[in-house]
C-alpha cells in the first residue's frame, strides 16, 4: 500500500506523468521556511544566487531537512521504491510583477542517465497559481523519452541557463496547470514536457525542486556528478560519494563540498549539451 499517495494518484503519475496537489506541511511551517530564506538573504544583501541555487541541500541546513522530510520521502517512495538518492535541489524564485518564466523543456535534458525512472518534487513555499506563475504540464509526454532541443529562448528572463526549448508540437489547450497552496507539492517526471508563466503577482513567488533516483540508475556520461542517498541503500555505487548533509551555510567545509558538487554537476550538464551553464554564475 502507498504510503502518501493513493492509489489512484500513483496510477495517475504513471499514466500521466505528474500527481498534484500533495500536502507535505502546513501552511504555518512553509511561512516559517520562508521567513528562514528570507532572513539568509537580507543577511547577505541579496537574493540566494549563483552556485547557492544548485544543490541548495547541501550548503543550507533548511534545505536539506526539505529534502528529506519524511512526508516528501514517503511519496516518492510511492512511486521510485524504497531506495532513494537526492540528485539535484534548485530554487525558483520569481520576482513580484517580473518577466522571469521557464520556457517549454525536460528536466531530463542535462541529465545523462538511464533508464529514466526519475522524478521532480517540487514544493510550494508561496501561492502558486495561473497569476503567479504555476508549472503548467503536458499530461503524457514522458512516456516518449527525450525530445530534440533548440535554443530560440536566450533570453534575460528564462530562468533556464540554456534557454533550452523542447522542440515537441502540442495543442497549448492541452496543458494542465498545476495550482499549489503554502506547504504542498507536486511531482512530475523528469521526462514530462513542461513550463511556468511570469509571475503578475505583487509577492513573490517561491518554490523549490528536489530530483530523487532508485540508485540502479545509471549515468551514461563520461563525466560523473554525485548524489546523496537519503533513504534506504545504495547496492550499486553509480554516483561519486562527495555529499555529506551541511554543517552550517557559512561552514567551510559545507560550502567546499557543495561547490565541488557543483562543479561536477554543471560539469556533466555540459557534456550533455548546456554550453550556457556558466549563467548560472
Amino acid at each position: 500500500m502507498p504510503k502518501v499517495l493513493t492509489e489512484q494518484q500513483v496510477e495517475q503519475y504513471h499514466r500521466d506523468g505528474f500527481v498534484s496537489p500533495i500536502r507535505i506541511m502546513s501552511e504555518d511551517d512553509a511561512n516559517a521556511l520562508r521567513r528562514e530564506i528570507e532572513a539568509f538573504e537580507a543577511s547577505q544583501g541579496k537574493p540566494i544566487h549563483g552556485t547557492q541555487k544548485t544543490k541548495a541541500f547541501l550548503r543550507f541546513p533548511w534545505a536539506y531537512d526539505l529534502v528529506t522530510m519524511s512526508t516528501v520521502l514517503d511519496a516518492v517512495e510511492d512511486v521510485l521504491g524504497p531506495d532513494i538518492l537526492c540528485y539535484q535541489h534548485g530554487l525558483w524564485f520569481k520576482e513580484p510583477e517580473s518577466g522571469s518564466y521557464v520556457s517549454w523543456h525536460q528536466d531530463s535534458t542535462y541529465y545523462g542517465m538511464d533508464p529514466w525512472e526519475l522524478l521532480s518534487a517540487w514544493v510550494a513555499l508561496t501561492p502558486v497559481n495561473e497569476v503567479t506563475g504555476c508549472i503548467q504540464v503536458l499530461p503524457g509526454t514522458h512516456k516518449e523519452g527525450c525530445f530534440p532541443v533548440e535554443y530560440t529562448e536566450r533570453k534575460d528572463e528564462n530562468l533556464l541557463a540554456s534557454g533550452q526549448r523542447t522542440t515537441f508540437d502540442f495543442d497549448p489547450t492541452d496543458a494542465v496547470s498545476m495550482h499549489l497552496e503554502p506547504g504542498e507539492m507536486s511531482m512530475h517526471h523528469v521526462c514530462l514536457v513542461h513550463s511556468s508563466k511570469p509571475n503578475l503577482s505583487d509577492d513573490r513567488r517561491m518554490g523549490l525542486s528536489a530530483g530523487y533516483l532508485p540508485p540502479y540508475v545509471k549515468q551514461t556520461t563520461e563525466l560523473k556528478a554525485t548524489a546523496m542517498l537519503v533513504r534506504g541503500k545504495d547496492e550499486f555505487g553509480y554516483y561519486l560519494p562527495n555529499e555529506l548533509p551541511p554543517v552550517a551555510h557559512d561552514d567551510p567545509e559545507t560550502i567546499a563540498r557543495q561547490e565541488k558538487s557543483v562543479e561536477l554537476y554543471r560539469a556533466k550538464s555540459i557534456e550533455c549539451g548546456n554550453q550556457t551553464a556558466w549563467r548560472l554564475g
